[in-house]
């Protein structure tokens, strides 16, 4: 029976194999991983993959020696994508008039490979909910997902609260793109505390010619400029009242009257509003108009902080580094041991904070591999901190770790370690006679 949601990955180059793992990871699917060619021929005659993604140079044999001898075999191969470099876009080729799906020539944005292998491999893809990891993957987040999902088909206004950096602007991006198939639709976005007042009024409503020193000639203000499109009002909970109550006659009228004209002009905007206050509790303060509170709540979207949502630290994290690699061609792996440091942090700055620690170690490492020590953690085990370190000893280092310590907790037990690990067991044993481990006595 097809495993739908796993596939076979070989590939021996460390980092790569590491970063599409972790890619995989992130978009639900199950996957094995395989250095060499013969392992994954063992794993592939013990089960029976939705797909399976193949390096074409591999060090005991040719990805097409690997798919040759799966043609032979009893089981037929399952839908194949090669990864391939320009000298061997001949041997792609090849495959492909053998049966191959499809193939993808390095250097390659991850996006694409899995639009590739949604099209070849789509019950990888069937119990995802499409496009699920948008905002993250933590089930809050999911949830906020469908929700702004369902809130854009309708014609209401949105409330987005939550503490700084939650990426309540990421959301209502999002809201906007699903609202706007269009995308010559506008989404503009102002932070209200940023501006002092009499500032504030003119970017939002316009002037016209000489309404005020320095007007030298007439402004659309933002309403108008979004009209058809998205306005996005950040921080709306530190407006003055005079700027609320202009508000409130803008939200309900929908018309603004630029400053110094005598007329109003029409506009038809959808509002997005943004506040890490408590609104209900400045309203019970007299801090906030009451009926602009109710205006403005009507869809209401709160977005949790990252330490109650553990499972986006690492999502947005591999997503970071992806986002450096392909601006920069330069490749980062997280490794287990940070992610562990990464997940165990609260992140008081949330997602900005945390995006910014992985873009600032990704940019100072003087190594591929990132351990804890380039996020600030220190009395880290001597063999990260080495400006010597190998890749192949980093990755070796780890995966022995890794191993003993799944052994350990499956009390060595080897189906439930290999199953765990998403590999063979064949493979399994194959790693602990390199490594020399034995279960003691």
């Amino acid at each position: 029976m097809i495993n739908t949601s796993r596939l076979c990955l070989v590939e021996d180059d460390a980092i790569m194999r590491a970063s599409l793992c972790q890619r995989f990871k992130i978009e639900d699917i199950g996957c094995d991983c395989f250095t060499h060619a013969e392992e994954a021929l063992g794993a592939l005659a013990e089960r029976q993959y939705a797909a399976l993604i193949s390096d074409i140079r591999l060090p005991d044999m040719s990805g097409e020696n690997l798919y040759l001898r799966l043609l032979d075999s009893e089981r037929p191969p399952p839908p194949t994508i090669f990864i391939t470099g320009y000298g061997t876009i001949d041997q792609a080729v090849r495959l492909l008039k053998l049966g191959a799906r499809d193939y993808i020539t390095k250097p390659f944005d991850l996006d694409d490979l899995l639009a590739k292998l949604r099209e070849v491999s789509p019950s990888l893809f069937e119990d995802m909910h499409q496009g699920s990891a948008e905002l993250g993957v933590s089930p809050a987040m999911r949830q906020i997902k469908n929700t702004l999902d369902r809130l854009a088909a309708h014609r209401v206004d949105l409330l987005i609260t939550g503490e700084s950096g939650v990426g309540k602007e990421y959301a209502a991006r999002y809201f906007a793109r699903r609202y706007n198939t269009d995308a010559d639709k506008p989404f503009i976005a102002i932070n209200c505390a940023a501006l002092p007042e009499d500032l504030l009024e003119a970017e939002l409503f316009g002037h016209v010619k000489g309404a005020f020193t320095g007007a030298t000639k007439s402004r659309r203000g933002m309403f108008e400029q979004a009209s058809g499109g998205v306005l996005f009002l950040d921080e709306v909970g530190e407006t003055s009242p005079r700027m609320q109550a202009k508000l409130l006659r803008t939200i309900q009228e929908r018309v603004v009257q630029p400053i110094g004209s005598e007329d109003q002009v029409p506009v038809d905007v959808r509002l997005v509003y943004a506040t890490n206050r408590d609104l209900k509790a400045m309203v019970d303060r007299g801090e906030f108009r009451e009926d602009l509170y109710f205006r403005i709540n009507v869809a209401h979207v709160h977005i949790p902080p990252l330490r109650e949502r553990k499972e986006d630290i690492l999502w947005l994290a591999h997503r970071v580094v992806e986002n450096y690699f392909n601006e920069h061609q330069a490749r980062r792996l997280i490794l287990p041991l940070t992610e562990r440091y990464l997940e165990a942090q609260l992140w008081p700055g949330n997602l900005r904070e945390l995006a910014n620690a992985v873009e600032r170690a990704c940019i100072l490492s003087p190594q591929e591999v990132l351990g804890p020590r380039e996020f600030g953690a220190s009395g880290e085990e001597p063999l990260l901190s080495s400006d010597h370190l190998s890749l192949k000893e980093a990755m070796e280092h780890y995966e022995e770790r890794l191993l003993r310590e799944t052994l350990e907790h499956h009390e060595w037990r080897i189906a439930e370690t290999a199953e765990s690990l998403g590999i063979s067991r064949k493979n399994l044993w194959e790693k602990m006679k390199r490594y020399d481990i034995s279960q003691p006595a």
